[in-house]
Protein backbone atom coordinates (compact mmCIF):
# COMPACT_ATOMS: atom_id res chain seq x y z
CA UNK A 1 0.00 0.00 0.00
CA UNK A 2 2.79 2.44 0.91
CA UNK A 3 4.41 2.14 -2.51
CA UNK A 4 1.11 2.64 -4.33
CA UNK A 5 0.26 5.64 -2.15
CA UNK A 6 3.69 7.16 -2.83
CA UNK A 7 2.95 6.92 -6.55
CA UNK A 8 -0.28 8.83 -5.98
CA UNK A 9 1.57 11.52 -4.01
CA UNK A 10 4.18 11.83 -6.75
CA UNK A 11 1.51 12.14 -9.45
CA UNK A 12 -0.27 14.91 -7.56
CA UNK A 13 2.99 16.80 -6.98
CA UNK A 14 3.76 16.89 -10.70
CA UNK A 15 0.20 17.76 -11.74
CA UNK A 16 -1.70 21.02 -11.78
CA UNK A 17 -5.01 19.49 -10.73
CA UNK A 18 -6.75 16.23 -9.94
CA UNK A 19 -9.87 14.59 -11.33
CA UNK A 20 -11.25 12.29 -8.63
CA UNK A 21 -13.52 9.72 -10.28
CA UNK A 22 -16.29 8.09 -8.26
CA UNK A 23 -19.12 5.66 -9.05
CA UNK A 24 -22.55 7.32 -9.24
CA UNK A 25 -24.21 4.22 -7.76
CA UNK A 26 -22.26 4.34 -4.48
CA UNK A 27 -20.52 7.75 -4.44
CA UNK A 28 -19.47 7.98 -0.80
CA UNK A 29 -18.02 4.48 -0.79
CA UNK A 30 -15.92 5.20 -3.88
CA UNK A 31 -14.51 8.59 -2.92
CA UNK A 32 -11.44 9.00 -0.74
CA UNK A 33 -11.40 11.58 2.03
CA UNK A 34 -7.72 10.79 2.58
CA UNK A 35 -7.03 11.71 -1.04
CA UNK A 36 -9.06 14.91 -0.80
CA UNK A 37 -7.22 15.92 2.37
CA UNK A 38 -3.88 15.29 0.64
CA UNK A 39 -4.89 17.39 -2.36
CA UNK A 40 -5.94 20.24 -0.06
CA UNK A 41 -2.69 19.99 1.90
CA UNK A 42 -0.72 20.18 -1.36
CA UNK A 43 -2.79 23.20 -2.42
CA UNK A 44 -4.00 21.62 -5.66
CA UNK A 45 -7.46 22.15 -7.13
CA UNK A 46 -9.58 19.09 -7.76
CA UNK A 47 -12.78 18.14 -9.52
CA UNK A 48 -15.06 15.29 -8.52
CA UNK A 49 -16.27 13.40 -11.58
CA UNK A 50 -19.39 11.33 -10.89
CA UNK A 51 -19.01 8.61 -13.49
CA UNK A 52 -21.67 6.07 -14.57
CA UNK A 53 -24.48 8.61 -14.15
CA UNK A 54 -26.39 6.74 -16.86
CA UNK A 55 -26.95 4.03 -14.23
CA UNK A 56 -28.83 6.24 -11.74
CA UNK A 57 -31.90 8.52 -11.97
CA UNK A 58 -31.38 12.25 -12.34
CA UNK A 59 -32.98 12.96 -8.95
CA UNK A 60 -30.46 10.77 -7.17
CA UNK A 61 -27.53 12.21 -9.15
CA UNK A 62 -28.62 15.73 -8.20
CA UNK A 63 -28.81 14.72 -4.53
CA UNK A 64 -25.26 13.35 -4.74
CA UNK A 65 -23.97 16.49 -6.44
CA UNK A 66 -25.57 18.74 -3.80
CA UNK A 67 -24.08 16.64 -1.00
CA UNK A 68 -20.58 16.70 -2.50
CA UNK A 69 -20.67 20.43 -3.21
CA UNK A 70 -21.63 21.08 0.40
CA UNK A 71 -19.23 18.60 1.98
CA UNK A 72 -16.03 18.82 -0.10
CA UNK A 73 -13.72 21.55 -1.33
CA UNK A 74 -13.89 20.44 -4.95
CA UNK A 75 -13.75 23.23 -7.54
CA UNK A 76 -16.68 21.58 -9.26
CA UNK A 77 -18.69 18.36 -9.20
CA UNK A 78 -19.49 17.08 -12.68
CA UNK A 79 -21.80 14.34 -13.89
CA UNK A 80 -20.22 12.03 -16.44
CA UNK A 81 -21.04 8.95 -18.42
CA UNK A 82 -18.12 7.45 -20.28
CA UNK A 83 -20.65 5.20 -22.03
CA UNK A 84 -22.70 8.04 -23.54
CA UNK A 85 -20.09 10.86 -23.43
CA UNK A 86 -22.50 12.85 -21.27
CA UNK A 87 -20.68 15.56 -19.30
CA UNK A 88 -17.67 15.77 -21.64
CA UNK A 89 -18.27 19.39 -22.67
CA UNK A 90 -19.31 20.41 -19.16
CA UNK A 91 -16.07 19.08 -17.69
CA UNK A 92 -13.90 20.68 -20.37
CA UNK A 93 -15.68 24.00 -19.91
CA UNK A 94 -15.24 23.87 -16.14
CA UNK A 95 -11.51 23.20 -16.51
CA UNK A 96 -11.12 25.96 -19.10
CA UNK A 97 -12.94 28.50 -16.96
CA UNK A 98 -10.69 27.74 -14.00
CA UNK A 99 -7.33 27.59 -15.79
CA UNK A 100 -8.05 30.16 -18.56
CA UNK A 101 -5.30 29.76 -21.18
CA UNK A 102 -2.70 28.08 -18.98
CA UNK A 103 -1.07 24.83 -19.99
CA UNK A 104 -2.08 22.22 -17.44
CA UNK A 105 -1.39 18.62 -16.55
CA UNK A 106 -4.15 16.66 -14.87
CA UNK A 107 -4.00 13.41 -13.00
CA UNK A 108 -7.00 11.08 -12.89
CA UNK A 109 -7.40 9.20 -9.61
CA UNK A 110 -9.96 6.77 -8.30
CA UNK A 111 -10.54 3.38 -6.77
CA UNK A 112 -10.66 0.25 -8.95
CA UNK A 113 -13.64 -0.07 -11.27
CA UNK A 114 -14.88 3.53 -11.09
CA UNK A 115 -14.04 4.05 -14.76
CA UNK A 116 -10.79 6.02 -14.86
CA UNK A 117 -9.60 4.74 -18.23
CA UNK A 118 -13.09 4.95 -19.69
CA UNK A 119 -13.23 8.59 -18.61
CA UNK A 120 -9.89 9.29 -20.27
CA UNK A 121 -10.98 7.64 -23.50
CA UNK A 122 -14.18 9.62 -23.61
CA UNK A 123 -12.43 12.86 -22.62
CA UNK A 124 -9.82 12.41 -25.32
CA UNK A 125 -12.47 11.27 -27.83
CA UNK A 126 -10.37 8.34 -28.87
CA UNK A 127 -9.29 5.10 -27.24
CA UNK A 128 -5.66 5.60 -26.26
CA UNK A 129 -6.04 4.11 -22.80
CA UNK A 130 -6.75 0.44 -22.28
CA UNK A 131 -10.20 -0.31 -20.84
CA UNK A 132 -11.65 -3.42 -19.22
CA UNK A 133 -14.39 -4.07 -16.64
CA UNK A 134 -12.04 -6.10 -14.44
CA UNK A 135 -11.05 -4.12 -11.30
CA UNK A 136 -7.41 -3.07 -11.19
CA UNK A 137 -6.93 -3.49 -14.95
CA UNK A 138 -4.87 -0.36 -15.69
CA UNK A 139 -1.12 -0.97 -15.64
CA UNK A 140 1.67 1.54 -16.19
CA UNK A 141 1.70 5.27 -16.86
CA UNK A 142 -0.10 6.71 -19.86
CA UNK A 143 -0.34 10.32 -21.03
CA UNK A 144 -3.24 11.58 -23.10
CA UNK A 145 -2.97 14.88 -24.96
CA UNK A 146 -6.52 16.18 -24.88
CA UNK A 147 -5.74 19.54 -26.48
CA UNK A 148 -2.83 21.91 -27.00
CA UNK A 149 -3.33 23.06 -23.40
CA UNK A 150 -4.42 19.95 -21.51
CA UNK A 151 -2.73 16.63 -20.83
CA UNK A 152 -4.13 13.85 -18.67
CA UNK A 153 -2.12 11.23 -16.81
CA UNK A 154 -3.73 7.87 -16.17
CA UNK A 155 -2.29 7.16 -12.73
CA UNK A 156 -0.85 3.65 -12.39
CA UNK A 157 -2.21 1.53 -9.58
CA UNK A 158 -5.02 3.94 -8.80
CA UNK A 159 -5.86 4.36 -5.15
CA UNK A 160 -4.54 1.36 -3.22
CA UNK A 161 -7.22 -1.26 -2.74
CA UNK A 162 -6.21 -1.41 0.93
CA UNK A 163 -7.77 2.07 1.30
CA UNK A 164 -11.17 0.70 0.34
CA UNK A 165 -13.57 -0.21 3.10
CA UNK A 166 -13.08 -3.88 3.97
CA UNK A 167 -16.44 -4.84 2.45
CA UNK A 168 -15.56 -3.33 -0.92
CA UNK A 169 -12.13 -4.97 -0.90
CA UNK A 170 -13.90 -8.30 -0.48
CA UNK A 171 -16.46 -7.52 -3.18
CA UNK A 172 -13.87 -6.47 -5.76
CA UNK A 173 -10.89 -8.65 -4.93
CA UNK A 174 -11.92 -11.63 -2.79
CA UNK A 175 -11.06 -15.14 -3.96
CA UNK A 176 -14.19 -16.31 -2.13
CA UNK A 177 -16.76 -15.32 -4.75
CA UNK A 178 -19.76 -16.55 -2.78
CA UNK A 179 -18.80 -14.46 0.25
CA UNK A 180 -18.11 -11.42 -1.93
CA UNK A 181 -21.47 -11.86 -3.61
CA UNK A 182 -23.30 -12.00 -0.28
CA UNK A 183 -21.64 -8.74 0.77
CA UNK A 184 -22.80 -7.08 -2.44
CA UNK A 185 -26.31 -8.51 -2.03
CA UNK A 186 -26.46 -7.06 1.50
CA UNK A 187 -25.87 -3.59 0.02
CA UNK A 188 -28.21 -4.05 -2.93
CA UNK A 189 -31.16 -5.36 -0.90
CA UNK A 190 -31.14 -2.12 1.14
CA UNK A 191 -30.57 0.16 -1.87
CA UNK A 192 -32.91 2.08 -4.14
CA UNK A 193 -34.02 1.13 -7.62
CA UNK A 194 -32.17 -2.11 -8.15
CA UNK A 195 -32.88 -4.07 -11.33
CA UNK A 196 -31.86 -7.34 -9.65
CA UNK A 197 -35.33 -8.93 -9.88
CA UNK A 198 -35.65 -7.97 -13.53
CA UNK A 199 -32.29 -9.53 -14.37
CA UNK A 200 -32.59 -12.74 -12.38
CA UNK A 201 -36.28 -13.22 -11.59
CA UNK A 202 -35.71 -13.31 -7.82
CA UNK A 203 -35.46 -10.80 -4.98
CA UNK A 204 -31.94 -9.84 -3.81
CA UNK A 205 -31.82 -11.67 -0.50
CA UNK A 206 -28.65 -12.75 1.27
CA UNK A 207 -28.88 -16.53 1.22
CA UNK A 208 -27.83 -19.58 -0.73
CA UNK A 209 -31.29 -19.94 -2.25
CA UNK A 210 -30.68 -16.85 -4.41
CA UNK A 211 -27.52 -18.36 -5.90
CA UNK A 212 -29.27 -21.68 -6.42
CA UNK A 213 -32.11 -20.03 -8.36
CA UNK A 214 -29.69 -18.06 -10.52
CA UNK A 215 -27.62 -21.16 -11.20
CA UNK A 216 -30.81 -22.93 -12.35
CA UNK A 217 -31.87 -19.98 -14.51
CA UNK A 218 -28.56 -19.83 -16.37
CA UNK A 219 -27.89 -23.57 -16.29
CA UNK A 220 -24.74 -23.27 -14.21
CA UNK A 221 -24.08 -26.91 -13.28
CA UNK A 222 -21.05 -28.98 -12.43
CA UNK A 223 -20.44 -32.57 -13.46
CA UNK A 224 -23.11 -34.71 -11.94
CA UNK A 225 -25.67 -31.90 -12.38
CA UNK A 226 -24.74 -30.22 -9.11
CA UNK A 227 -25.59 -26.51 -9.17
CA UNK A 228 -22.51 -24.30 -9.58
CA UNK A 229 -23.05 -21.57 -6.99
CA UNK A 230 -19.62 -20.04 -7.59
CA UNK A 231 -20.47 -19.35 -11.25
CA UNK A 232 -23.75 -17.79 -10.12
CA UNK A 233 -21.88 -15.57 -7.66
CA UNK A 234 -19.33 -14.64 -10.33
CA UNK A 235 -22.12 -13.63 -12.69
CA UNK A 236 -23.66 -11.28 -10.13
CA UNK A 237 -20.28 -9.69 -9.37
CA UNK A 238 -19.43 -9.33 -13.05
CA UNK A 239 -22.84 -7.84 -13.83
CA UNK A 240 -22.20 -5.26 -11.12
CA UNK A 241 -18.70 -4.44 -12.39
CA UNK A 242 -19.92 -3.97 -15.96
CA UNK A 243 -22.95 -1.89 -14.95
CA UNK A 244 -25.54 -4.41 -16.06
CA UNK A 245 -26.67 -4.85 -12.46
CA UNK A 246 -27.35 -1.62 -10.66
CA UNK A 247 -28.71 -0.03 -7.50
CA UNK A 248 -27.87 3.24 -5.82
CA UNK A 249 -27.31 4.61 -2.35
CA UNK A 250 -25.64 7.62 -0.75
Amino acid sequence: MKKAWNVIVSEIKTSDAVLEVIDARCPNETRSIKLENLIEKMNKPFWIVINKTDLVPKSFAEKVKKFLKENTKAVDVVFFSAKTFYGYNILRRSLKEYFKDKEVKLTVIGFPNVGKSSLINAFAKKSKASVAPKPGHTKGKQWIKVSSKIKISDTPGVLPKEMLAEEWREILFSDDKEYACYLLLEKIKNAEGTNFSMLYGIEPKVNEHVLEEIAKKFNFVKKGKELDLIRAAEKILNDWNTGKLTAWWL
